[in-house]
């Protein structure tokens, strides 16, 4: 259980095999690629310039990408709410390359998928018009003559709105009252809403000025939507447009619906642009000659022997397997077993160690198992996540990053029930409420240890003393590796006097928690104050001049601040506890409320089912993501130093498909 040992690799291959070459390590997928630095010769090497077919790759794919959206819209996929679960579908090299040589037809169906789309948004624009323009025109629809009429040659027509509620009687008086000459004209009120009026004005030519000015006092404008027809007869032909346009748009949709079937095509034709862009981007890494290619890059040292025999057997080639120099700063991945692989991922997602330090997994794996479990608390929660788990892991084999995940939340889910049968909390006090309100008599669960609500100090008090374990560890692996790097002498007085510093405060604190004849608290005075004047006289060693030597030693006791902080976090530990089980017994009593009976059961079931749904996902994360700090701030603080590198190998970044590869150990 530790890092895994990597070896730098060297592959010199003819340029005829280059392409053949890229492939199969990427199929392997164990070289981490780096970039080939020549020592010297630098004019005879070049570089490959993938730029374009990596832009052109990227455009297809998300051409590609872009027609299965389409696809997925209009032919939703039938997934159950688990398919994200499954495993990848394994095929052979031949059946690869067959359906490869698809690759330009489903690009071809791709822009149809896109085009036929396009022309239904098109479509759909259309409509909107369409739809506008009918509503502009639907207050107009008594009007019997077309919206641009201008009137006859002896008339002219006005057509058009005035602001506010207008009737016939009203527009006539407005316009005959001028104070120069009446004005001969007839009106049409084609409809009047309290914020509009849609008016049809005809007056003799001899009037169109006076007319025209009067209106324009009182605020005629000209109508939003003009037409050369009549009103009627426009909407009519705007609605058969609709019909017209509404069964194109059905028949563009069933076309797209019937082309569900390239559907998995598709996706194949997207995991091979993602190939071929990751090896196009490792072609650029490598350096090259007329006839050869150099490749370079780390491999994992149980796999390097087999890969160059593999690569030496099938091609004309040149491997070279080596240690790496202290110049060289291999990528880091960790090689553990279950349980402690799982949990690898909260230390990746921090930081990969550095070459000095150590794999911090074994260690940290205790911890957060048993600290996940406690923030959670509940065994039927427990239950819950190690079934559904376990049934995910067993019917659906997921791989990856996936079926690590899964592993962790059912060992959590373990270490949740353990925690959940010593608290006696199961769904919080469901039996009790159960039993109680429909059988008569109340069935109490007692906790195998005591129950933190009735004894939270207890429950605080543990949850520090837990918090002191693991900073002490967390030292203990500091301690390992000053030790392992041949620094003892630093480990012994950076750490080990901190060690005596603790165990004498533990002295100190014990006669609260036991009855003992023995004077442990003085002991433990004079034990803490034999580290803290060891920490004085040592802690200051590295500092010129004797003043700097006692002030570093005496600074260095200002430490105890932050250790004393660190385990006050731990609090954590015992606040998400106690949560979880309070409002577990909560929604018990909500959902109890209506008493027994068929009623009565019904609503628990109901408020049983959502509590305990929402305090199962709240709390859930919050222990995942408190457990998560708890590892980050208090432990790895106390020896990680980080920076690593994270084992990237070229491989097959794929979603749907992957190789089935035979005879291979690689």
């Amino acid at each position: 259980m530790a890092k895994v040992h990597m070896k730098r690799i060297e592959i010199i291959t003819l340029i005829t095999d280059a392409k053949s070459v890229v492939e199969r390590l990427q199929r392997r997928g164990v070289v981490d690629l780096i970039q080939y630095q020549p020592t010297d010769g630098a004019d005879k090497f070049e570089k490959i310039d993938a730029t374009q077919s990596i832009s052109l790759f990227e455009r297809n794919s998300s051409t590609v990408q872009q027609a299965l959206d389409v696809l997925n819209e209009y032919v939703p996929e039938k997934n159950s709410l688990l398919s994200s679960f499954s495993p990848r579908i394994g095929i052979t090299t031949a059946e690869f390359a067959k359906m490869a040589d698809n690759t330009e037809s489903s690009m071809r169906k791709a822009y149809e998928i896109i085009s036929l789309d396009r022309k239904i948004d098109e479509h759909r624009v259309n409509l909107k018009s369409l739809y506008n323009a009918i509503e502009a025109l639907e207050s107009w629809r008594p009007l019997g003559v077309p919206m641009r009429f201008k009137g006859t040659a002896q008339t002219k027509a006005f057509i058009g709105t005035l602001p506010g509620l207008w009737d016939r009687q009203k527009l006539l008086s407005a316009i005959k009252s001028t104070p120069d000459k009446p004005l001969a004209a007839d009106v049409q009120i084609i409809y009047s809403y309290r914020e509009q009026s849609g008016i049809f004005l005809l007056c003799h030519k001899e009037y169109e000025q006076d007319c025209e000015r009067v209106l324009r006092e009182i605020g005629f404008a000209l109508p939003a939507q003009m037409t050369d027809k009549i009103p009627a007869e426009a909407i009519a032909g705007y609605e058969a447009e609709i019909k017209r346009i509404r069964h194109e748009i059905e028949s563009l949709t069933n076309t797209i619906c019937k082309m569900a079937d390239v559907r998995n095509q598709l996706v194949f034709t997207l995991d091979y642009l993602s190939m071929r862009i990751d090896k196009y981007r490792a072609l650029e890494q490598f350096a090259v000659t007329r006839r050869t290619m150099i490749i370079e890059g780390y491999v994992p040292a149980d796999k390097s022997e087999t890969l160059a025999a593999e690569l030496m057997q099938k091609y004309t080639i040149c491997v070279t397997v080596s240690e790496p120099s202290e110049q060289d700063q291999p990528p880091v991945a960790f090689k553990n077993a279950m349980p402690v692989a799982a949990i690898e991922d909260i230390t990746e997602s921090y930081s990969m160690p550095s070459k000095d330090d150590v794999d911090p997994n074994p260690v940290m794996a205790v911890f957060y198992y048993l600290f996940f479990g406690l923030m959670l608390s509940d065994a039927g929660y427990g239950l819950i996540m190690t079934i559904a788990t376990a049934l995910i892991l067993h019917f659906k084999k997921p791989e990856g990053n996936m079926r690590r995940n899964m592993q962790k939340f059912m060992l959590c889910g373990m270490s949740t029930v353990f925690w959940g049968a010593l608290f006696g909390s199961w769904f919080g006090d469901i039996v009790s409420v159960v039993s109680l309100n429909f059988f008569g008599n109340e069935v109490i669960l007692a906790p195998i240890w005591f129950n933190p609500v009735n004894d939270p100090m207890k429950l605080l008090m543990f949850s520090l003393v837990l918090g002191f374990i693991q900073v002490v560890a967390g030292l203990g692996v500091k301690f390992y590796m000053l030790w392992h790097n041949g620094n003892r002498l630093d480990a012994v007085l950076d750490v080990g006097l901190w060690w005596v510093v603790f165990a004498g405060i533990v002295l100190i604190i014990m006669p609260t928690a036991i009855n003992t004849a023995l004077p442990l608290d003085q002991i433990g005075i004079a034990v803490a104050s034999a580290g803290a004047i060891g920490l004085v006289a040592t802690q200051g060693r590295n500092s010129k001049g004797i003043f700097g030597k006692i002030l570093g030693g005496i600074g260095s006791l200002y430490d105890i601040t932050g250790y004393f902080s660190d385990i006050l976090s731990y609090c954590r530990l015992m606040a998400l506890g106690l949560v979880t089980g309070i409002i577990g017994s909560v929604v018990n009593n909500i959902g109890s409320l209506k008493g027994g009976g068929i009623g009565g059961a019904v609503m628990l079931t109901l408020v049983f089912i959502a509590g305990h749904s929402i305090n199962l996902g709240i709390n859930a994360l919050g222990a995942y993501v408190h457990c998560n700090r708890l590892q980050y701030v208090e432990f790895f603080s106390k020896f990680y130093e980080g920076g690593g590198r994270l084992y990237s190998p070229l491989r097959v970044n794929t979603k749907m498909y992957k190789f089935k590869e035979e005879h291979t150990n690689v």
